[in-house]
């Protein structure tokens, strides 16, 4: 397993285990903003990188979808959360993975991977067993 991979997973699980000192609610919402931060740094790296217009576009249509997913998460149910991590996972290798993009690294897709995996695996196991997130 790539080593990037490793190291996002073991940051994902520093993000759980530090939204997990809180109560329910405080846990869901850093759980959520996380999801939208993961967005808003594509966003930084295209703006940051020079990325074309179609790019920025692209990005930011991430950020609408992943900021929906997190409301919907923090509203009505966890499954919906946990629904917007995992599906950030396939931003990740279908965007950038195995693209060429001047703004973001090959490593940092692999890091997003491991790192979304896991906060999209708690996430889901809270949902599974009926814990209410709010």
């Amino acid at each position: 397993m790539p080593l990037p991979i490793v190291l996002g997973a073991v940051l994902g699980g520093l993000l759980v285990l530090v939204a997990g000192r809180w109560n329910r609610a405080g846990e869901t919402q850093l759980l959520a903003l996380g999801l939208v931060v993961a967005a808003l740094i594509y966003i930084v790296l295209a703006l940051a990188g020079g990325a074309d217009r179609r790019w920025l576009a692209l990005e930011t249509a991430g950020l609408a979808i992943f900021g929906g997913l997190a409301w919907l998460g923090l509203r009505v149910s966890l499954w919906w959360l946990a629904l917007g991590w995992v599906t950030h996972v396939g931003w990740d290798v279908g965007l950038h993975l195995d693209r060429t993009q001047a703004f973001v690294s090959p490593w940092y897709p692999l890091l997003c991977v491991g790192f979304d995996l896991v906060v999209a695996g708690f996430l889901l196991g809270r949902a599974s067993a009926g814990q209410p997130g709010r």
